[in-house]
C-alpha cells in the first residue's frame, strides 16, 4: 500500500508540473460553451443584424406616410433601419452596397389607392445580400397585400360618401351618411355572424413561452462539452503512460518487492484523479462565468469521477491494443470522436436521428451526458432516477476496461 501511495504522489506531482497543459485543457471547452452561447443564447435582439433600408416618397400624401410609419414603427424597428432620401441620393448608396433595399413610392399613390387605380412600388434588393433583402421584401408585400385588402373593404363604403383621398375635412351630412351605410351593414345578420369572434370556442391554450435565459442556453451544451473535455483529458494523459510502457521506465518500476499491478494502478489512479480535478475546476467555471446550474456537488462530483474512469480505461484499453504512441493516439482519438458524436458530446442528442438516441442509451458517452442532464435537472433528459445505473455503468466499464488494459499491457512489458 505505501509503494501505491508513493508512485500515486510522484505521478500526480509529475501531472501539476505542467500546468499549461491543464490551463489548456480548460480553456478550450470553456470557450467552447461560451461561443455557444454567444451564438444561440438571448442578447436582447433578433439575431440578425439590424436591416438599413432607403425609402423615396414621391406621393407624400397620407397614405404614403403611413406606410413609412409602418416601416418605422416600434414594432419592427428593432429589424429594419429606415431612411427617407431622395432617389438620385438612393441610388447612389444602393450602388455602393450602403443599404440592403430601396422602396420607392409613386407619385400620386394615395389618390391612386382610392380611386382604385393600379398602383406599383418600386423595391431595389441588394445584390450583394441574400437573406436580409428577401426579409425586407416579403414585409413590403405583405404591407401591400394588407392595403389592398383594406381598400376593398373602404371603397365600397365610402364611394360616393367620402373622399378619402381628398386634403378637404368631410362635412357632417357625409359623416352621417357614412354612419349610416356601416350601422347597415352590421345590421345583416350574415355579417355579423361573420364578425362574432365570440362565438369562437377555444379547445387548447398554452401558456406564455418562458424567455430562455444564459443559463439554460448553457445548460443546453455544457453537459456533452464537459464529457467530450473528459475524452479528450484522458486521452491525451493516457498517452504517457502507454509511453512508460514502450520505453521500459514501467518494467524498471516493477522491483522484485513489487507486484506490477501496482504502479500500473497507482499511475491509473493518478490519470482519474487528475482528470477529475480538471473537469470539477471547468464545471466550477462554467457555473461561476456562465452562471451553469449543475446540480447537487456531491452527486456531480461522483458523476464526474464515474466518467472520467470509464474514459480513462477506455483510452488505455486502445493504446494497449497498439504498438505505440503514436498509433496508439490515433486508434484512441478516432474511437474517442466516434463516441462522442454518438453520445451527445458535440451536438444534444436531442436534435440527432432517432436511431443515434437510441445509440446514446448504450455506450458510456451518452451515459455521462445524459447524466449530466440529469443533474441540471433538463426536462428532456429524463428522470433522476436513471442517474444512478448510469454512474453504476460507468464504473462497471471503468473496472473491465481497466483489467483488460492491463493484463495486455503486462503482456508486452514482459516482451520489452
Amino acid at each position: 500500500m505505501a509503494r501505491f501511495l508513493d508512485i500515486l504522489v510522484l505521478e500526480l506531482k509529475r501531472r501539476l508540473r505542467d500546468p499549461v497543459s491543464l490551463v489548456t485543457w480548460l480553456a478550450i471547452p470553456f470557450f467552447m460553451v461560451t461561443v455557444m452561447v454567444l451564438v444561440f443564447g438571448p442578447s436582447g435582439s433578433t439575431g440578425l443584424p439590424q436591416m438599413k433600408v432607403l425609402l423615396v416618397d414621391h406621393d407624400d400624401g397620407f397614405l404614403s406616410q403611413a406606410l413609412t410609419s409602418a416601416l418605422d414603427s416600434p414594432q419592427l424597428a428593432e429589424y429594419f433601419d429606415v431612411r427617407k432620401v431622395d432617389e438620385q441620393t438612393a441610388r447612389h448608396e444602393m450602388d455602393r452596397g450602403k443599404a440592403s433595399l430601396l422602396v420607392i413610392i409613386p407619385a400620386g399613390f394615395t389618390r391612386g389607392f382610392f380611386d382604385n387605380a393600379p398602383l406599383t412600388i418600386q423595391v431595389f434588393r441588394n445584390p450583394q445580400e441574400s437573406i436580409l433583402p428577401q426579409i425586407g421584401e416579403e414585409v413590403v408585400t405583405f404591407l401591400a397585400d394588407s392595403g389592398g385588402l383594406l381598400r376593398s373593404v373602404l371603397q365600397p363604403l365610402t364611394a360616393g360618401v367620402v373622399d378619402l383621398g381628398s386634403d378637404k375635412r368631410p362635412t357632417l351630412s357625409q359623416v352621417t351618411d357614412l354612419s349610416s351605410r356601416i350601422y347597415k351593414l352590421f345590421d345583416n345578420p350574415t355579417v355579423r355572424n361573420l364578425t362574432a369572434f365570440d362565438r369562437l370556442e377555444v379547445k387548447e391554450r398554452h401558456p406564455d413561452q418562458k424567455k430562455v435565459t444564459r443559463s439554460d442556453v448553457v445548460g443546453w451544451f455544457a453537459p456533452g462539452i464537459v464529457a467530450l473535455a473528459l475524452l479528450f483529458l484522458t486521452n491525451g494523459q493516457s498517452q504517457e503512460i502507454q509511453e512508460d510502457l514502450t520505453s521500459g521506465r514501467l518494467v524498471r518500476a516493477w522491483t522484485s518487492a513489487t507486484p506490477p499491478a501496482v504502479p500500473v494502478a497507482a499511475k491509473c489512479t493518478a490519470l482519474v484523479l487528475s482528470a477529475s480535478f480538471s473537469t470539477i475546476l471547468l464545471v466550477g467555471a462554467l457555473a461561476a462565468a456562465l452562471g451553469w446550474r449543475p446540480g447537487n456537488p456531491g452527486l456531480v462530483a461522483a458523476q464526474i469521477f464515474a466518467t472520467a474512469a470509464a474514459f480513462s480505461g477506455l483510452a488505455l484499453l486502445l493504446r494497449s491494443l497498439t504498438r505505440n504512441p503514436e498509433a496508439g493516439g490515433a486508434a484512441a482519438s478516432g474511437v474517442m470522436v466516434g463516441l462522442g458524436f454518438l453520445g451527445g458530446c458535440f451536438v444534444p442528442v436531442i436534435f440527432l436521428p432517432s436511431f443515434v438516441q437510441t445509440v446514446a442509451d448504450v455506450v458510456p458517452t451518452g451515459w455521462a451526458v445524459k447524466g449530466f442532464l440529469i443533474l441540471e435537472g433538463a426536462t428532456w433528459a429524463g428522470s433522476g432516477g436513471g442517474l444512478g445505473w448510469r454512474i453504476a455503468a460507468l464504473l462497471a466499464t471503468a473496472v473491465a476496461s481497466f483489467l483488460l488494459a492491463a493484463r495486455l499491457m503486462r503482456r508486452k512489458a514482459e516482451a520489452v
